[in-house]
């Protein structure tokens, strides 16, 4: 019965191999897919920000074009000065100049307000985009990490597949049939190890008849709980020592 407990054991370590390997290649496959959309909103976020820098910053040439045109035109209105023939025609242009000097007085601290924000918006814009960068580096650092990581168990996956399928070769047909229905109902894993008294898989205690059966290692005994397959791993390694 030892030897048959051995090969459940065995078994059991080997499908949790395949199935860790299948896991991370899941995982890769939608971290990769997360990462992506993750980007791409980060991205989508970072071309609205630039479109609303490049409305600011055609405002500002804009307000710059009306100030030059301004400044222009109180320019000409100096020049008026030299035609001026009385009084009158004086204070009128006196009160022309004024308002553009007050219009451009204006309109010179509007632009400054506007480059200001224009600078801070650009300023936060190249923060986020590093911050995008760095992100998006790291991602792909982590990424190439699992890779690496799944590239050494496809490697060995092929292996442990051989060595599965020779092993259940040699199991006894009636435990091979009891395990295969067991890990169908159980997500794979047929075989719990029992520390404690309870059984690591369901963290349920054994009952204290069932347990010392499990601690003789010579018979097959099922958890009442989650009702896998019950191996006192520990017990059954120093066995194989001995």
């Amino acid at each position: 019965m030892r030897d048959v407990l051995a090969m459940l054991v065995e078994l059991q370590g080997y499908d949790d191999a395949l199935h860790d390997t299948r896991a991370l290649q899941q995982r890769i496959e939608k971290l990769t897919v997360e990462n992506a959309e993750g980007l791409a909103l980060f991205d989508k976020m970072l071309e609205e920000r630039a479109a609303r820098i490049d409305d600011v910053g055609a405002f500002v040439d804009e307000k710059s074009d009306e100030l030059v045109k301004l400044e222009e035109t109180t320019r000409r209105s100096r020049g008026k000065m030299g035609a001026v023939t009385n009084q009158r025609e004086l204070a009128a242009l006196n009160k022309e100049m004024d308002i553009q000097r007050r219009m451009s007085q204006s309109l010179t601290a509007e632009l400054a307000k506007l480059r200001e924000e224009l600078a801070e918006a650009e300023k936060d814009q190249a923060e986020k985009q590093a911050e995008r960068d760095a992100l998006a580096q790291r991602m792909a650092e982590v990424e190439g990490e699992l890779k690496a990581q799944l590239t050494e168990k496809l490697a060995a996956a092929s292996e442990i597949q051989g060595k599965r399928e020779d092993l259940r070769k040699r199991m006894p047909p009636r435990e091979r049939g009891r395990y295969d229905r067991i890990a169908k109902a159980r997500q794979g894993k047929a075989v719990a190890d029992v520390e404690d008294g309870c059984c690591v898989a369901c963290k349920m205690r054994v009952p204290p008849g069932v347990h010392q059966k499990v601690l003789r290692l010579n018979s097959l005994e099922m958890c009442q709980s989650c009702q896998r397959l019950l191996v006192w791993y520990e017990g059954l390694a120093g066995s194989a020592e001995n």
